[in-house]
């Protein structure tokens, strides 16, 4: 696939995850897509497993794409998400919070498929929004 093609089909499987549609967020997945985060790598049940709780946690989670690239098999984002803390996460009650907070992904497409899926978010920030973390602990790490 083109490098545009493979940017639409991330762009698509984005919308449908702004639209809240599970079914057609894995129709863009590999049967044996791999998803790499910054402490593990996870099969395609697990994966399906993960975000559903985040997605009942964070029900209106909508991704806003600042950057995006593609070159050959791979595609890289830098988006905004933003969402309410609706339902339990981590152990934390529902809060009613608004975050907001960066996050990276890096999809590698083969055939018209996510074959592997890299994500990095900025959880300590998505953490101090909801109060698990001190406001002057992270200001202290920003001003260092």
């Amino acid at each position: 696939m083109s490098a545009e093609a493979n940017k639409a089909l991330v762009l698509g499987f984005l919308a449908s995850w702004n639209r809240g549609d599970f079914g057609a967020m894995t129709c863009h997945w590999s049967p044996d897509m791999v998803h790499h985060t910054r402490t593990s790598t996870y099969g395609t049940a697990e994966v399906f497993g993960l975000i559903s709780g985040f997605m009942r946690a964070f029900p209106d989670l909508k991704f806003e794409v600042d950057n995006i690239v593609a070159d050959g098999e791979y595609v890289a984002t830098r988006m905004t998400a933003r969402a309410t803390h609706r339902h339990d996460f981590m152990g934390l009650p529902a809060t009613g919070k608004e975050i907001t907070c960066t996050a990276m992904g890096l999809v590698r497409i083969v055939d018209g498929r996510i074959v592997e899926h890299w994500s990095l978010m900025d959880e300590l920030y998505l953490m101090q929004q909801l109060h698990l973390v001190p406001d002057d602990y992270l200001s202290a790490m920003a001003s260092s």
